[in-house]
Formats: C-alpha cells, structure tokens, sequence
C-alpha cells in the first residue's frame, strides 16, 4: 500500500478519544491531528455483527457467506473492532451522515435484494 499521509483539525476532545483518555470537562481548542496510514490493514466486509455490554458495543467483520452444507452457512469473522458506547454513538451518527451524502450524489440504497434485482440496480 502507498503511504499516505492526511492532516486534519479536531477539537482537544476528539483528539483525546481516539487516545482512550476522554475527559468530562474540557476546552474546546483546535489541534492539528495527523493521521498516520502508512502501516494501514484493509478489510473488506459485505457483513457486521453488532453486540456488546454495558461498556463497550462490539463490531464483528465478516466476508461473503459461504456454502457449509444443504440449509447452512458459514461466516468467518475476520476483524474485530471493540469501542466505547459514546465512541459508538459518534460512528453511528457518522455513517448515518456518509450515507445520506451518498444517496443525495448516487441515488438510494435498496437493502431488499429481490427489490434490487427487480428494479435493475447494481448498488448493494
């Protein structure tokens, strides 16, 4: 992979989340955050399990289903990604946002299969 480096401002806050040390009360300053990709590994999920406590929400990645018998399958978790409820929070609102910026540029999702196939979309 070709080493990348991106430089992006964050608040004193957000830089203190990503380092696991999240303070009640702070000041909001603006930091230079640099992100760092060089030693980056890549999954691709077309799956993800979601679960968790009390303290941390749990996010399994998996490929593709694969065949393991007549009326089974298998899913083989490969990565494993634990976060705080309030870092989850933070994802979920997120994703929720790169979404709805990608169905205003490409058109929406259709998450029903048949439906997709019906309608002759390739997206999903």
């Amino acid at each position: 992979m070709a080493e990348q480096s991106d430089t992006a401002t964050a608040t004193e806050e957000q830089v203190d989340t990503v380092s696991g040390e999240t303070q009640a009360a702070q000041q909001q300053q603006q930091v230079q955050l640099q992100i760092d990709e060089t030693e980056l590994d890549v999954t691709y999920s077309t799956t993800v399990r979601v679960w968790g406590s009390a303290e941390e929400i749990n996010l399994d990645f998996a490929g593709p289903l694969r065949p393991a018998g007549p009326s089974a399958a298998r899913l083989k978790i490969e990565q494993r990604m634990v976060l705080n409820p309030w870092a989850a929070k933070r994802l979920a609102i997120t994703l929720g946002q790169a979404v709805a910026q990608y169905e205003q540029a490409y058109g929406a999702l259709e998450l029903d299969q048949a439906k997709r196939r019906a309608g002759g979309s390739a997206t999903g």
